[in-house]
């Protein structure tokens, strides 16, 4: 599992607006825009707030009741998404 922590941040020009369903980050260059769940948007918020994903983890499996493997390749795979887009950097 990477490691992520205090260096994920979104880009200057992602704004975020929150959903009643979650989280919208919108690309103000490019006009693309994510749209994340519940989930999705607690991972996000967690990361933003400094948190590494050994505790994004260890948080979805407390809350959520799910496998610990499972966490961990969805906040992966999350995060690598994220910053293949350019939504985020380290």
């Amino acid at each position: 599992m990477e490691t992520t922590g205090a260096e994920f941040r979104l880009r200057s020009d992602v704004s975020v607006a929150e959903t009643d369903y979650g989280m919208v980050l919108l690309d103000s260059r490019s006009g693309e825009y994510w749209q994340l769940n519940d989930t999705g948007a607690e991972i996000v918020r967690l990361l933003l707030d400094g948190r590494a994903t050994e505790d994004v983890v260890r948080f979805l499996v407390e809350e959520y009741e799910v496998d610990s493997a499972d966490a961990a390749r969805d906040v992966d795979a999350l995060v690598a998404s994220m910053l293949d887009s350019g939504m985020v950097v380290r």
